[in-house]
């Protein structure tokens, strides 16, 4: 296990850094943040309501529309700022 083993294309993958990893998910977690507020201020102005909560009287597919742009938006804008802070290694998987 402690020999790094090269990548189909013949490049040796790179460890992060402790530093890499912890500005990752730091940087994953206020991007995911920002990313919910911003969709939540797009969804207020585009349907001039709240967002629908668990418990409140609204449609199924209000509730999943909402859940699915949230989760969506929210995760893309994760994966993005955690590649970017720790780059994947180069090559095919």
């Amino acid at each position: 296990m402690g020999e790094e083993l090269p990548q189909p294309d013949g490049s040796i993958p790179e460890e992060p850094t402790g530093t890499q990893m912890v500005l990752a998910a730091v940087g994953g977690v206020m991007a995911a943040k920002l990313a919910t507020r911003l969709v939540t201020y797009v969804w207020r102005s585009f349907t001039g309501e709240d967002v629908p909560k668990v418990h409140q009287q609204a449609s199924t597919a209000k509730k999943v529309a909402w859940l699915a742009v949230a989760g969506i938006v929210s995760g893309s804008a994760r994966q993005i700022v955690r590649d970017w802070i720790k780059p994947v290694t180069t090559g095919p998987a």
